[in-house]
């Protein structure tokens, strides 16, 4: 048996991972994303480890590869665990510094109606589990959200739960729609393209570490041209200009494949 310990895209998971047993038969590689069970809901993840044993004695399984290939390297799972524990920021946060622009899109979670089978006893179900259960069969499938708006936020959960272990809807997750990068995101990949240039001029975490010395942001701002979609591929240039001995200046410029440019700092 293999397991993978996973960053999950959930505030809760703060700076922790967590073990995830591998199905037979699926192939997981470390820096790959996946879909894994995280309470009721099924979130985002990426795989940092590989164990053969698990860090808890009861574990779930891997729902799902959300990407065939790993997303970054051994090397950057190091960078990120560092960023989280030097920063004490969530491990995740640290680990979409170097994710593709739009992966954290959020999971929309739908119910689907399925056939009723005919020794069913509907007067089982509570009035609000018929209720939700017409919902899905007069519309043929649902969003979570239509399902809170029509029972509460506080019961929807619970009554689709509940349906669902009895065999009745099924549960799909799929992701938003909204397709461009949230303008808050350019400061994340700014952040990594520091690191990436800082070890393009051979300067690596362990030269901090030795002169315990690192680099920290003072002030910074950033000035917004047009719009990245989750398809693109960026390009961020960046400059060291106006350097002095106890600090220095950085500006980026980032592009998009065709080189149009969508933001500076």
């Amino acid at each position: 048996m293999r397991y993978a310990e996973v960053s999950v895209n959930s505030p809760v998971a703060q700076r922790q991972t967590f073990s995830y047993t591998i199905p037979l038969g699926l192939s997981i590689e470390v820096g790959q994303a996946v879909w894994v069970p995280f309470g009721d809901k099924r979130l985002q993840g990426i795989v940092l480890e590989l164990s053969h044993y698990p860090a808890v004695e009861e574990t779930k399984e891997i729902a799902g590869i959300i990407e065939p290939r790993p997303l970054f390297s051994q090397p950057r799972v190091q960078l990120a665990r560092w960023i989280s524990e030097y920063y004490l920021s969530p491990l995740f946060d640290a680990v979409a510094l170097m994710l593709p622009p739009g992966f954290e899109r959020k999971a929309l979670t739908f119910i689907s109606a399925l056939s009723i089978p005919d020794d069913f006893d509907l007067s089982t179900l509570t009035p609000k589990q018929r209720h939700a259960l017409e919902l899905v069969q007069r519309q043929g499938k649902v969003s979570l959200g239509q399902m809170e708006r029509a029972l509460g936020k506080k019961d929807a959960q619970t009554i689709v739960s509940q349906l669902v272990r009895r065999g009745l809807p099924v549960r799909s997750y799929e992701l938003d729609s909204y397709g461009h990068v949230n303008n808050a995101n350019y400061f994340n990949y700014l952040e990594f393209a520091r690191g990436e240039y800082l070890l393009q001029r051979g300067l690596s975490l362990l030269h901090f570490k030795k002169w315990n010395a690192f680099p920290r942001i003072i002030r910074a701002g950033i000035n917004y041209r047009s719009s990245a979609f989750a398809e693109n591929v960026l390009i961020i240039e960046c400059e060291i200009y106006n350097w002095k001995k106890t600090r220095t200046t950085l500006k980026y410029i980032i592009f998009n494949q065709c080189k149009e440019e969508c933001s500076f700092l």
